[in-house]
């Protein structure tokens, strides 16, 4: 062994050298006094050779115990006999304590170098190059400090409410109840079909299988929707809890999600009570449902109100499902007696003595005020008894949004099924709306939703799903989990929102959350709504200007006892006892929050790459192209609000593309069921219609239909 006959070497060269030059260096030798030679007792200059020597020794009795056992490989034919014992070095297998007591010896952690020349003397006591040994070398460098600001906390499981009721200032409508005998929905599980498909009978009134044109109808008679920075009830709560922000459900769900991701590491959902037809498909969440969240902080007197992003609003009224859910809203709770004044060709309802306010449930957090929209109550549910109403387009009027007059001819034809199917809408939901819903229904308190399945111009049916059975699709069946996961979330949205205002105090603030899938950090990027434009900047360069932007990185990890976990464990856990163990207090999540001191032009870059993954291209609908598509975008108005030409919203051609082939199939099925549907009315034309309430003649139902349409549309 070269290096064991190297050491040798080395080693008796010493030992010559000390035994001709017993004390030390000549250069520095001085007079001994009489006495017995040095050998017992040695000087202290001389401690330093003697401590080498003996790790050399040391390290040469290693070498041939290294070497011993494969000379006795060959003796081991029968029977394998154990390897020599010897005695272990002082400096081998120390314990962790040993050695970490060692290194505070030294600043650079590595404990003494025996072998370095003597510091005196200069002399070079070996032939070996010496090699820094401030850092590691098999470990990657520190790195250089990447933030200006950090800070982080841990998030204990508690048994407290996350959200405490906070009596509303102002006196409110009454909430809704459903109509037309829809509340049988709300206590039986599962699909209930409008019509059933095989006899053909009616579970619930038939005018309800034809929904109203959406641009017949008068949205401004209803109250309409208020932003959370136009609610002066909210602000005066804000005000009076002493709480810093205030929000809505439409404006904090989006950044609620980004969090779960987070917490969560991107945990799946559960589709396990699906048919074989979903046993393979994707159980991750949509794009949709991952699209960055972007907010509007808007200040004033040293509170925020939180707004969804205004830079939106123009090109959220050219979407038709917007304007459906109100429609439908309207359309379940209400007769058709009640209805018909809220369409345009018909007198407007009286107006009320005194004006009330929609009906809302107001509460508090830490910091926070939130206000949920109650849309509907029955007092047979748990709980409070209120419930949400959705509206659900089937999934062609969804991926091929602006092609929704030809895709309303889809039809729902099963139970189950890949597609024309129920199961095909709720798997979708499960993947791209129930952790919407979810917090929805926990910031209003609610026990569930109604989700109301259509295509825009028909009704197919309803399911009512509680909060319960959506916990279960998102988080597993742990008793309380969703309840932890909402109380962790809102309390690392307090964090991050003051983090948020801090960057631009006194001052509203735009933000943009995003937590992109299969990382594990959160980004947020932070720029004032009004910047100030330096002078000198507004001179020369106005156009290439931007203003400021402060990037923040949100990290969080879970723990379960003293064992960190991935987050998709911690929430995912279905095991009773554990969930006991939480609320005791050992489940917990350590955060930290970041300000980065990357420049304004990185922080610039990452927050555009965010909004690029924001847009979504609009497919041109059939026979349209790419030079008239633009004109068919413009004149869209379903809301009837009057537009001129300047302030009507347009969108360049860019932003349009030709359909794909997945597309294309969507509008053949769409086809197929719209020449379906033309031919099941030319052959029920003067039919009475049968339904579980009775029978429905045809003139009755002509007559509901002209409360509900126009003229021309009940010739067609």
């Amino acid at each position: 062994m070269s290096l064991l006959k190297a050491a040798k070497e080395f080693l008796q060269k010493r030992q010559s050298r000390q035994s001709s030059h017993p004390h030390g260096n000549n250069n520095h030798a001085s007079a001994q006094p009489p006495g017995p030679p040095h050998t017992s007792t040695p000087n202290k200059e001389h401690e330093p050779f003697l401590e080498s020597e003996r790790v050399l020794k040391s390290f040469i009795n290693n070498l041939n115990n290294l070497d011993s056992p494969k000379k006795k490989k060959k003796k081991k034919k029968k029977k394998k006999q154990p390897p020599p014992q010897t005695q272990a070095p002082d400096t081998a297998y120390q314990s962790l304590d040993t050695l970490q007591n060692s290194v505070k010896e030294t600043p650079s952690g590595w404990g003494r170098d025996e072998l370095q020349p003597n510091q005196e003397t200069g002399e070079d006591t070996a032939s070996t190059t010496f090699l820094d040994r401030s850092f590691a070398p098999h470990l990657p460098p520190e790195p250089t400090l990447s933030y200006s600001r950090r800070i982080e906390g841990l998030i204990e499981p508690t048994d407290r409410p996350t959200l405490l009721d906070v009596e509303p200032p102002s006196e409110q409508h009454p909430i809704a109840r459903l109509s037309h005998g829809l509340d049988r929905v709300l206590f039986n599980p599962g699909v209930h079909w409008l019509q059933d498909p095989r006899s053909k009978v009616y579970n619930f009134p038939p005018y309800l299988e034809s929904i109203p044109k959406v641009t017949d109808f008068a949205f401004e008679r209803l109250g309409g929707f208020i932003k959370s920075s136009r609610d002066n009830d909210l602000w005066e709560l804000a005000r009076r809890e002493n709480r810093t922000f205030a929000g809505s459900t439409s404006s904090l769900s989006g950044i609620l999600s980004h969090l779960y991701f987070l917490l969560s590491r991107d945990k799946d959902v559960n589709t396990d009570n699906l048919s074989r037809h979903f046993g393979k498909e994707p159980r991750n969440f949509t794009l949709g449902q991952r699209m960055p969240a972007s907010v509007l902080l808007n200040y004033r007197d040293g509170r925020y109100a939180i707004d969804s992003d205004s830079d939106k609003e123009q090109f959220a009224d050219k979407n038709i499902l917007t304007w459906m859910g109100t429609l439908l809203e309207k359309f379940l709770t209400s007769t058709p007696e009640e209805f018909a004044p809220y369409m345009r060709f018909n007198s407007p309802p009286p107006t009320a003595e005194k004006q009330l306010r929609d009906a809302y449930r107001y509460s508090k957090s830490e910091k926070m005020v939130m206000r949920s929209q109650l849309d509907c109550v029955d007092s047979r549910l748990p709980g409070t008894g209120v419930f949400d109403i959705k509206t659900r387009a089937c999934v062609p009027i969804r991926m091929d949004l602006f092609n929704f007059d030809e895709n309303s001819g889809y039809l729902i034809r099963s139970q189950t099924g890949k597609l024309e199917s129920f199961e095909r809408e709720y798997y979708d939901l499960i993947r791209s709306a129930f952790l919407k819903y979810s917090f929805q229904v926990r910031i209003g308190n609610m026990d569930g939703v109604i989700v109301a399945y259509h295509n825009t111009a028909r009704l197919f049916g309803f399911q009512y799903i509680s909060l319960q059975e959506m916990d279960e699709a998102l988080f597993g069946n742990g008793k309380g989990v969703g309840n932890m996961v909402f109380d962790k979330c809102v309390t690392l949205l307090e964090k991050v929102l003051e983090e948020a205002a801090a960057c631009f105090p006194g001052e509203s603030v735009k933000c943009t959350f995003e937590k992109m899938e299969g990382e594990d950090v959160m980004n947020v990027w932070v720029q004032q709504e009004k910047p100030e434009v330096p002078k000198e900047v507004e001179k020369e360069n106005m156009g290439a200007w931007s203003p400021p932007t402060r990037q923040l990185e949100v990290r969080a990890s879970s723990f379960l006892g003293q064992r960190p976990v991935r987050g998709s464990t911690a929430v995912g856990c279905v095991d009773e006892p554990y969930v006991e163990k939480l609320i005791a207090g050992i489940g917990t999540v350590h955060w930290s929050i970041s300000k980065l001191m990357s420049s304004d032009d990185d922080a610039d870059a990452a927050l555009a790459d965010a909004k690029a993954r924001q847009f979504r291209y609009i497919e041109i609908p059939t026979g349209l192209d790419p030079h008239t598509v633009e004109a068919m975008f413009a004149a869209l108005n379903f809301g009837g609000e009057v537009q001129s030409e300047e302030t009507r919203p347009t969108l360049p051609s860019h932003y349009f593309r030709l359909p794909g082939p997945r597309t294309q199939e969507l509008r053949d099925i769409s086809r197929a069921g719209g020449r379906e549907t033309a031919q099941k009315m030319i052959e029920e034309e003067g039919r009475a219609k049968v339904w579980l309430g009775g029978i429905v003649e045809w003139e009755e139902l002509q007559k509901v239909y002209g409360m509900l349409r126009r003229e021309e549309e009940e010739a067609k």
